[in-house]
C-alpha cells in the first residue's frame, strides 16, 4: 500500500512538473517571445522629412525607441500631440500610415516601438500592460523638452488600443484629451483563453492557468487583472472612439462593443467597419475611416 502511494505521489509530482514546463515552453514563450512577424506583402516605408528617432529608458530599464514627427520643424513646442500605438508583435511602422491624417489635423505625432519590437529593447513583449507603463517615460521626455500643458491624444490598434485605454486610466499622467481604440481586447485573460481554444484547441485549464501564474511571477504581467474594460472607470470624462472590423476573428468585435457599453461618462462613439478584418478598417475604406476620425475630433473640439 505504501509503495503504491509513493508511486502515485511521484506520478502526480511528475505530471505537475510536466504541466509547468509545457505551460512555460508552449504558452508563455509563444505569447511573450514569439518569432518576429514578417509581412507577407512588403509595406512601402513611409518617411516624413522632419521625423526624428529618440530613445528613453523605462522605469524598468528597457530602452524604448520612438519617432517624433513635429507639425513644424522650427523647434517650437507642439500645440497638441497624438501617440500612435502599434499592435501585438509589430512595430511603429504598422501605424505610421495614420500619421499624415493627424498631421493634417494639427497634431505633432509620437510613434513608439513597444518593448521587444522594432528599435526598442527588452527580452519579451509587454502585452499592453507593461507597454503602458513604459510609455510613461516618453511623457517625461515631453515634459522635459516642452514644459507647460500640452493636450495629448492616444490612438492605438489591437494591443496598442488596449495600451491606450490602460494608459488613459493611469494616475501618473494628466491632460489626456481623447482615446481612439481600434480593435482592442476588453480583457486580456478572456482574449488569451479564446486564442488558446482556437489556436491550440485546448481548454484554459490547466495550461493557461499555469501560464498566467508564470506570467505574473516571472514577468510581472497579471493577465487576469489586465482589463481595459475595468480600467474605463478610471478614465473619467475622457472622450473615446471605439472602432472594430465587422469580420475580425482575432479579437472579436464584441469586445469593442462591451468597451463602448461600459463607458458610462464622457463622450463616446462607436464604428463597426463593414466587412473589415482585424485592424483592417482603414485599408478597406480609408476615406470613411478618416471621415469618422474627423467627426470625432470635431465633436470633442480638439
Amino acid at each position: 500500500m505504501k509503495v503504491e502511494f509513493v508511486v502515485l505521489l511521484i506520478f502526480i509530482i511528475a505530471f505537475i512538473a510536466f504541466l509547468i514546463v509545457m505551460g512555460e515552453r508552449i504558452l508563455v514563450s509563444s505569447i511573450i517571445r514569439p518569432k518576429k512577424s514578417v509581412q507577407k506583402t512588403p509595406v512601402p516605408e513611409i518617411r516624413f522629412q522632419n521625423e526624428r528617432r529618440f530613445t528613453v529608458n523605462s522605469s524598468s530599464g528597457v530602452p524604448i525607441s520612438f519617432l517624433y514627427i513635429p507639425l513644424s520643424d522650427d523647434g517650437a513646442a507642439p500645440e497638441k500631440i497624438v501617440f500612435l500605438f502599434h499592435g501585438y508583435n509589430s512595430s511603429g511602422e504598422a501605424v505610421k500610415k495614420y500619421a499624415e491624417f493627424f498631421l493634417r489635423e494639427g497634431f505633432s505625432v509620437i510613434i513608439p516601438d513597444n518593448r521587444f519590437c522594432g528599435h526598442s529593447g527588452g527580452e519579451n513583449l509587454g502585452l499592453a500592460v507593461l507597454d503602458a507603463n513604459d510609455t510613461l517615460a516618453i511623457f517625461n521626455w515631453i515634459k522635459d523638452c516642452f514644459p507647460g500643458k500640452i493636450p495629448v491624444g492616444l490612438f492605438g490598434e489591437s494591443f496598442g488600443a488596449a495600451q491606450a485605454i490602460l494608459l488613459a486610466a493611469s494616475s501618473q499622467i494628466r491632460d489626456i484629451s481623447f482615446v481612439i481604440s481600434d480593435s482592442s481586447f476588453s480583457d486580456l485573460y478572456t482574449f488569451l483563453k479564446e486564442r488558446v481554444r482556437v489556436d491550440y484547441r485546448i481548454k484554459a485549464f490547466p495550461l493557461l492557468t499555469i501560464a498566467t501564474v508564470i506570467l505574473k511571477k516571472k514577468y510581472g504581467i497579471d493577465a487576469k487583472n489586465t482589463s481595459p474594460l475595468r480600467s474605463l472607470s478610471k478614465c473619467g470624462e475622457i472622450p473615446m472612439f471605439f472602432i472594430h472590423g465587422e469580420n475580425d476573428t482575432y479579437i472579436l468585435p464584441q469586445m469593442s462593443i462591451d468597451l463602448y457599453n461600459a463607458k458610462n461618462s464622457g463622450y463616446k462613439k462607436f464604428f463597426l467597419a463593414e466587412g473589415a478584418g482585424h485592424c483592417a478598417a482603414y485599408e478597406s475604406d480609408p476615406d470613411t475611416y478618416e471621415e469618422k476620425l474627423k467627426e470625432f475630433l470635431d465633436k470633442i473640439n480638439i
